[in-house]
């Protein structure tokens, strides 16, 4: 009994030592987020860290248009979590089999912001009179670019302004602080969380413009993208989305 109680007792060990380097090798999980998001999802990641200290390293992320990151994880690009800015690039990952055996799950429904840093007469003046550029992210590669661009089919300035596009709302976004742009059709949330005064954005009607509702969804087994993939349908993770400045109506509880 006491040779089988200690060849149990190695086997049992040797397993642990099998499994820990199989997680070691496994290195950090790969989240590919879009652009609007990642400043968020940092912020998640060090709510998630409070209960699990350890998990703050266990993340890598890579960030940009929902559209290029898309192309990268079709082309073969090992992430383990997807969070997108649209719903349709995740469900196509799901209906392809050999991405993804998971179904896409709504995080966030985002909002589009008109963002000009130097109006001094009232927002109608402003629409009626705006002639500088317009900077927003490439619609085919972003949905908020997308949604700027429909918004922009509508009558919202009195003149068609000039438009500047970025690979992405970030870029957009910088194409103001740089001057390049005089304003930009951008991600609430950016502003938001770069602490920009209200008086100085717009928000125009979201019946304006077609939903951004964000969905995510897990690509591998990897155990810290499944934890980080729980953790953002709780209410703790709701309440710092809403905060960020989205609405979290439809994230799955």
């Amino acid at each position: 009994n006491s040779i089988t109680m200690t060849l149990f007792r190695a086997g049992v060990f040797l397993w642990s030592l099998i499994f820990a380097s199989e997680v070691y090798a496994q290195g950090p999980a790969r989240i590919a987020v879009a652009a609007n998001f990642k400043a968020t999802l940092e912020v998640l990641i060090d709510a998630l860290a409070q209960s699990d200290p350890a998990s703050q390293s266990n993340y890598q992320l890579v960030s940009g248009s929902t559209g290029v990151l898309f192309a990268q994880i079709s082309a073969g690009a090992p992430f383990d979590l997807f969070l997108a800015a649209d719903s349709a690039r995740p469900e196509a990952l799901h209906n392809q089999n050999r991405f993804s055996r998971h179904l896409p799950k709504v995080y966030a429904q985002g909002r589009l912001a008109l963002w000009i840093p130097n109006r001094d007469v009232p927002w109608a003046a402003v629409l009626a009179t705006f002639e500088g550029n317009l900077a927003l992210a490439n619609p085919a590669l972003a949905p908020y670019g997308a949604a700027a661009s429909a918004l922009l089919a509508l009558p919202l300035f009195q003149r068609a302004p000039r438009r500047v596009q970025g690979n992405n709302v970030h870029q957009a976004y910088q194409f103001v602080e740089t001057g390049n742009a005089q304003g930009a059709l951008i991600s609430l949330a950016q502003l938001i969380q770069a602490k920009v005064p209200p008086d100085q954005y717009y928000l125009p009607p979201q019946t304006h413009y077609p939903a951004i509702t964000q969905k995510r969804i897990l690509l591998s087994d990897h155990p810290a993208a499944h934890a980080l993939d729980q953790f953002l349908a709780t209410s703790r993770a709701a309440a710092i989305i809403k905060q960020a400045g989205y609405h979290t109506a439809l994230v799955q509880e």
